[in-house]
């Protein structure tokens, strides 16, 4: 009888373990908290994570685009890769600092791997690129729509891609962060 409850232990921690690890191993883009750990608490300064697998058998990923929460787009750092180009798509508020300078708005950050440089995500292998924002103030959920460019043309001429900005029961989910009170 002992043997038969560790082995049902056993079992059901293995059980545990893997659908605790089933958002992340179903090989979607996903943002994360890097630093500090944990909860994504309001008003606080948190260096993110984006995580992008490379789902494709026979091609690379060489552009990814993240789109940038609108609570956040006054608030937002990226961290700079020596193998990818980062682009940021910004737009002007109509606010000024205090230097009486523009505030610009991040809608869309861009990472292209550069030509010639080993730097396209392969299959089976994931990128990881970073960034910092202030959290809102309040309580809210943030995602973040991310487009996954892949280096084969579709029938039109164009690269494929895919657009994960679904919602979480679709197949292509955008990634959500809840940001609570801290």
């Amino acid at each position: 009888m002992r043997m038969k409850l560790k082995i049902l232990i056993g079992l059901g921690g293995a059980v545990a373990a893997v659908l605790a690890l089933t958002p992340f191993a179903s090989g979607h883009a996903v943002v994360s908290t890097m630093q500090p750990q944990g909860k994504a608490l309001t008003s606080a300064r948190v260096a993110y994570v984006l995580r992008v697998p490379n789902e494709k058998a026979a091609q690379n990923t060489f552009e990814v685009d993240l789109l940038v929460p609108q609570a956040v787009q006054t608030a937002i750092s990226v961290k700079q890769s020596s193998d990818w180009v980062t682009k940021l798509v910004k737009v002007d508020t109509g606010q000024k600092n205090a230097e009486g300078n523009p505030i610009l708005a991040v809608t869309k950050i861009r990472w292209i791997a550069k030509p010639g440089a080993d730097s396209q995500i392969e299959p089976g292998f994931y990128g990881e690129f970073y960034f910092r924002i202030a959290n809102p103030a309040t309580p809210q959920k943030l995602c973040f729509p991310v487009d996954q460019w892949y280096t084969k043309a579709t029938a039109s001429g164009k690269p494929e891609a895919v657009h994960w900005n679904g919602d979480a029961s679709s197949a292509t989910p955008a990634s959500c962060v809840d940001v609570v009170a801290s």
